[in-house]
């Protein structure tokens, strides 16, 4: 499946758009050859000969020939050269960060991680993006154009300065240049929120199941939303969806790495629960992939704590539902794979109601997948270096 997606209003020739739709098709793999563009586009043969030249020319289609059926040439067969373009993606996998280079379809060419102790200050975390970035750079195949690198973080972000805040997985870590760091080595950068990255790949996967206004809560490690509206995420320049740190009374005095105490996180997210666990089952993983297999078959709902944790983050999520009144709530994360927990926790919000007129939102339980955010995160700079691949061609 493409990451690219093309803004034609940045086509502002006839031919510059056709040459857009064009690709379009058969990057789709909708269209195989010029007639079959033509009778797509509705486009004269001299006009679809000039189309696959400033195509052939960028190298984001290849015309091959192919076998003849009979007597005359060959067909020429239209493809997409998908490994034209490549873009780096730089995000948080438990306690590390890991790097991922991708092509237009979203095809992993290279994968790194680097483990990164949970004391680490600025200048370790700086050294091990800058690490990372170089190494993606390197594993990148003859012919491929760097469109960037996309970092995708988790924790509290300033998308408007390009800095990295905080985050519970490095307590020392405070307000790093995202940009700074990359621009020199592998830019062009571009910082999202982990989530809105994975909510954007997933309404593009499947839109009919992205209709309206859907949350996407993320109850792992952290506490976290993103929210869509018909599949477009909502994502400010500034700060959003900071769920895990709204300051609930139940929790107390229970000290947040924000700085706060009380936060919602304090009583409800990974951080806060896995010492709990591990007193009864000490071999727990915090990875939250290995982590959710291993929850799935454990009595958890008998434990008062995640009994709390369930409680407080269904009334933060009912109110959240006051502010933003979405008709589908999506949840990810180690814990939703337990049954029993995820029951009792639907039943929690169900029960928190909502405000007359409006229906309680169906809350479904999705795999928690960081390809979702690697594709979310790279497509903006694929599509923007596929289209203006386009018009310095067309």
């Amino acid at each position: 499946m493409s990451l690219v997606t093309l803004d034609e209003t940045r086509f502002t020739l006839a031919h510059q758009r056709d040459c857009a739709r064009a690709y379009r098709l058969v990057l789709a793999g909708q269209a195989h050859s010029r007639g079959e563009l033509s009778h797509l586009l509705g486009l004269r043969s001299t006009s679809t000969s000039r189309v696959v030249a400033d195509l052939a020319a960028s190298r984001l289609v290849i015309e091959t020939t192919g076998e003849s059926a009979g007597r005359g040439r060959p067909a020429a067969i239209l493809l997409a050269h998908t490994r034209r373009i490549g873009a780096s993606v730089i995000h948080v996998s438990s306690q590390s960060l890991s790097g991922a280079l991708v092509d237009l379809n979203g095809h992993l060419i290279a994968e790194h991680r680097m483990p990164i102790e949970a004391e680490a200050s600025n200048a370790i975390i700086a050294e091990a993006m800058a690490g990372l970035a170089r190494t993606l750079l390197d594993a990148m195949p003859a012919g491929m154009s760097h469109a960037g690198t996309a970092v995708s973080l988790s924790g509290l972000i300033d998308l408007r300065r390009g800095q990295w805040l905080l985050a519970s997985r490095w307590p020392r870590m405070r307000g790093l240049d995202i940009a700074a760091i990359l621009e020199p080595i592998a830019g062009p950068v571009e910082i999202c929120r982990n989530l809105d990255a994975e909510l954007r790949a997933r309404a593009g996967r499947e839109p009919d199941q992205f209709r309206g206004g859907t949350l996407l809560l993320h109850w792992g490690w952290g506490i976290g939303l993103a929210y869509a509206e018909d599949g477009r995420p909502f994502a400010p320049a500034g700060s959003f969806g900071e769920l895990g740190h709204w300051r609930l009374a139940a929790l107390g005095e229970r000290r947040c790495g924000c700085g706060n105490t009380g936060c919602l996180e304090t009583g409800a997210a990974l951080w806060a629960l896995l010492p709990v666990l591990r007193r009864h089952w000490p071999a727990l993983d915090e990875d939250e992939k290995r982590l959710a297999r291993q929850l799935a078959s454990l009595d958890l709902v008998a434990l008062p704590e995640i009994d709390i944790a369930c409680r407080s983050l269904a009334r933060a999520l009912a109110n959240a539902c006051r502010l933003l009144f979405p008709t589908r709530i999506a949840v990810s994360g180690p814990f939703a794979a337990n049954p029993q927990l995820w029951a009792h926790f639907n039943a929690l919000f169900r029960a928190e109601g909502t405000m007359d007129g409006f229906a309680v939102p169906d809350l479904v339980n999705v795999d928690a997948s960081q390809i979702y955010e690697i594709h979310g995160a790279a497509a903006p700079l694929l599509s923007r270096a596929a289209e203006a691949l386009l018009l310095s061609h067309a």
